[in-house]
C-alpha cells in the first residue's frame, strides 16, 4: 500500500490541524510514493524501537513523539537524533508523528483517559478554534465530572488499563475529587487552564516540583501517573485502529519499548 494512502487514514484519525502550534507533526522522514507492507507504532523512537522495526521489516514507524522535534541544521551521527534518522533512512523506514493531534482529537489520548475514568460531560479544556470543529469534542486536554472518589480509587481504576508503574500525587490517597482536568504527557504547565474550569484535580503524566507546589496552593490535587503510562497505551490502540482500517498490511505496536518514567 502506498505510504500516502496510509497518511490519509492517519489524518482522518488525528487531523494534523488539531496539533498545537509549537508542534512538529506529520510525515517527518520518507517518500510518499513508497510502498508499505508493515507499520509499527511506538511512543518514542529509540535505538530499541528502531531495531525492533528493522527486524520486523517495517516500512513505517508511527511515533507519538516527533523526531526531529526542533529544527536541526545538520543530520550526522554526532547526535542521538541524527544517528536514529540516518539509520531509519538507511533502512528505508518512513517516520510519522501525530503527537498533539492525537492528544487533542475526538478519539485521542486525552479523550481515552477521560473515558477510562468514567467521566461525564467530557469537554476540552480549550476547544479547537477552527469553525469546522465547533460542534466536536476536540482541543487541548479534557475535563469532566465523576461521583466524589478517593485518589486511591482513581488510581486503581486507571491501573486496570494503563501500565502505571509508580504514580505520584499531592494530598493523601483518601482525598476525594469530583471534577478532573486531564492533560497527557508533560501537562503541568496547563494547571492554570485546569483551574479555570473549576476542577479539583488534574491528571497528567508528569509535572515539575514547582507545579506541584502551585497545585497544592490552589487546592487542586495533582495526579501524575508517569509520562509513558499516560500515553503509551494509546499507541497500542492506534495500532489496532490502523490494522482495522488497513487489513492488507501488518500493523503492530512496539513490544520492546519500556518506561523510563
Amino acid at each position: 500500500m502506498l505510504l500516502n494512502s496510509i497518511l490519509t487514514i492517519l489524518q482522518d484519525i488525528a487531523p494534523l490541524d488539531l496539533a498545537e502550534s509549537w508542534d512538529n507533526v506529520g510525515l517527518l522522514v520518507g517518500r510518499r510514493d513508497s510502498d508499505v507492507s508493515c507499520a509499527m507504532t511506538c511512543l518514542t523512537l529509540t535505538d530499541v524501537t528502531l531495531q525492533e522495526a528493522i527486524e520486523a521489516k517495517a516500512n513505517l514507524i508511527v511515533t507519538h513523539h516527533p523526531i526531529p522535534f526542533k529544527p536541526i541544521s545538520k543530520i550526522t551521527d554526532d547526535t542521538t537524533s541524527g544517528s536514529l534518522l540516518l539509520k531509519a533512512a538507511r533502512a528505508d523506514i518512513a517516520i510519522y508523528s501525530p503527537h498533539t493531534a492525537w492528544d487533542n482529537c475526538a478519539r485521542g489520548i486525552n479523550q481515552q483517559l477521560a473515558e477510562e475514568l468514567g467521566l461525564t460531560n467530557i469537554k476540552p479544556l480549550q476547544q479547537a478554534v477552527s469553525p469546522k470543529y465547533k460542534d466536536e469534542c476536540v482541543g487541548t486536554g479534557r475535563y469532566g465530572s465523576m461521583v466524589a472518589t478517593a485518589i486511591g480509587d482513581v488510581l486503581e481504576k486507571l491501573g486496570t488499563a494503563l501500565p502505571i508503574e509508580q504514580a505520584r500525587h499531592t494530598h493523601t490517597l483518601s482525598k476525594t475529587v469530583s471534577k478532573i482536568g486531564i492533560v497527557c504527557g508533560s501537562g503541568g504547565s496547563m494547571l492554570g487552564l485546569v483551574a479555570s474550569r473549576g476542577c479539583d484535580a488534574m491528571l497528567t503524566g508528569e509535572a515539575t516540583y514547582h507545579q506541584c507546589l502551585e497545585a497544592e496552593a490552589q487546592g487542586i490535587v495533582l495526579i501524575m501517573i508517569g509520562h509513558h503510562a499516560s500515553e503509551a497505551f494509546a499507541m497500542k490502540r492506534l495500532a489496532g485502529m490502523l490494522q482495522e482500517s488497513i487489513p492488507s498490511i501488518r500493523v503492530f505496536a512496539s513490544a520492546n519499548e519500556h518506561s523510563l518514567f
